[in-house]
């Protein structure tokens, strides 16, 4: 004979068993504790599944007609399922709505060097990297007449760089023009002869894609500008800036947010040792103005000066009182005020710095540990340099003189210096790699 389906087995079979075990059932006096339906009928009942065969009792044991049935799965349905098919119906309008409110794709117009993200809409954005220094590379390529001295470089408009420096047996201004990215060939060209010239060079790409190099005519004590005709430097006009005490040592030349050259220099007189700031009013600086921005700190052994995000200079030296590394940060685009920052101070730091503009905005700053004659970097926290951390590059020789940094368009840095055990011009390319990306 087939055996009835019972009423609790019906709704067992309908809402699910939600437990293993339960207490007596509060609503039907005819549900103990303990059975297997007991919380499902609890549950049937508190969801209008099921009302009990009276306002007391629920009849587990009683034969469940087809009506019964049939009402069972119409109020499951009801009560149930339908709510929660409206809930989701109105989440997903309520994610559409939102979509609709968010900028697409098709409407961002984000620079070359952003990205699209998605992070409660979608936004352009810059990516910032998180870089740690691996290890660096060092080439000889010119090796000439005791050549590299004073050297300074700078990155082209075609991405390779040009390095200036002087020949110290002719007494000439030179320029080494490499050939590729990473300078691994090239030419070099004598630029001016005349008197002895080409000390302290430092090198710039002008507004118009060709170099400029400031230099010291050491003849007269003089501060010098030669400007390129074009950017392989094949000619140009040599021009006189500063004649007054002796000035011109030391210096470093960049270009203003106006497209004019400024330069760092020192006047080593016998009555100065200051840091002076030669301003130029145009971009082939055929007039300017020369001012003092440190006076008699014992000055000595490279100035170096680079442009910050803001269009504000920023000065590395060497401070020969406490032979430390320091940072003069400009208040302003011509620097008629500012801070100085001493950034190390352990050991003798700080000899011919070298300073440029890191990819996240912060200041760079390569340097010779003299005390034990290494290529060293100093990589600044922020903008103004408030805090960072100081690299060493090279140890090998008696190395790091006379340095010029510049960042290559892969980002890290190359550094020019000579060698003085072999009398050799360097390139250092110190290698970061990416530890992380944010996106602010």
């Amino acid at each position: 004979m087939r055996r009835l389906l019972k009423l609790a087995a019906g709704v067992v079979g309908l809402v699910g068993l939600f437990a293993t075990a339960g207490f007596a059932s509060n609503t039907f006096t005819d549900v103990p504790a303990g059975r297997y339906y007991t919380d499902a009928v609890d549950w049937a009942f508190n969801n209008g599944v099921t009302t009990g065969t009276s306002a007391t009792t629920f009849s587990p044991e009683q034969a469940v007609t087809r009506a019964q049935n049939v009402t069972f799965a119409y109020r499951y349905d009801q009560n149930i399922v339908q709510p929660a098919l409206d809930n989701i119906d109105n989440q997903l309008d309520d994610v559409d709505n939102r979509i609709d409110g968010l900028d697409t794709l098709d409407e961002l117009s984000c620079t070359a060097s952003q990205v699209a993200i998605n992070d409660n809409g979608w936004r352009c954005a810059d990516p910032v990297l998180t870089r740690s220094f691996t290890g660096a590379f060092n080439y000889t390529f010119e090796d000439t007449d005791s050549v590299g001295w004073d050297s300074s470089l700078a990155i082209g408009a075609d991405g390779n760089p040009v390095i200036s420096h002087h020949a110290f047996t002719t007494k000439d201004l030179e320029l080494f023009v490499c050939d590729n990215p990473t300078c691994t060939t090239g030419t070099n060209q004598t630029l001016v002869t005349a008197d002895n010239v080409g000390y302290y060079t430092s090198v710039a790409i002008g507004a118009d894609g060709n170099p400029i190099i400031s230099h010291q005519d050491q003849t007269n004590d003089d501060l010098e500008l030669y400007v390129c005709d074009n950017p392989t430097c094949t000619s140009g006009t040599n021009q006189t800036l500063q004649t007054t005490g002796e000035v011109g040592w030391y210096q470093s030349v960049a270009i203003g947010a106006d497209g004019s050259p400024i330069i760092s220099h020192y006047d080593l007189g016998l009555d100065t040792q200051d840091l002076e700031l030669y301003v130029c009013a145009n971009p082939t600086c055929t007039t300017g103005t020369n001012q003092t921005l440190v006076i008699a700190e014992a000055l000595d052994f490279g100035t170096s000066i680079a442009i910050g995000t803001n269009g504000n200079p920023v000065i590395s030296y060497h401070d020969n009182n406490d032979y430390d590394l320091v940072l003069y940060v400009c208040a302003n685009p011509t620097c008629t005020t500012g801070t100085n920052r001493p950034l190390v101070t352990d050991g003798r730091a700080g000899y011919y710095s070298s300073v440029a503009i890191d990819t996240d905005g912060n200041p760079i700053i390569s340097h010779q540990d003299q005390t034990n004659g290494d290529l060293e970097l100093y990589v600044c926290a922020d903008t103004t340099c408030t805090a960072g951390t100081n690299q060493t590059l090279v140890t090998a020789d008696n190395v790091g003189y006379n340095i010029s940094i510049a960042i290559g368009l892969d980002g890290n840095p190359i550094i020019s210096h000579r060698d003085a055990t072999n009398g050799d011009l360097e390139v250092a390319v110190p290698v970061f790699t990416v530890t992380g990306i944010a996106f602010d």
